[in-house]
């Protein structure tokens, strides 16, 4: 994949910073700065955006597993029986 595709959709993952689009925005990031169609100065500046998201990506330790799964683990909401 051209690295100006990966660029712009590392953009558009970040218009709505929520922890899933920062983490896909990160990888996206770190697979352009592997292309060596950009210059030593971009994949440099790919890998620093990378470590500035990780960075500022909250840990999964501070997300409660209530958070995670309002539904408390179940599969599904149970139907009420009438």
């Amino acid at each position: 994949m051209p690295a100006t595709s990966l660029l712009v959709a590392a953009l558009l993952m970040l218009r709505h910073p929520c922890t899933r689009n920062r983490i896909t925005a990160s990888l996206l990031l770190n697979r352009a700065a592997q292309n060596t169609a950009l210059s030593p100065a971009e994949r440099e500046a790919c890998l620093i955006l990378v470590d500035e998201l990780e960075c500022d990506a909250p840990s999964a330790t501070t997300v409660s597993v209530e958070k995670k799964r309002p539904n408390k683990g179940q599969p599904f909401h149970k139907a009420a029986t009438y």
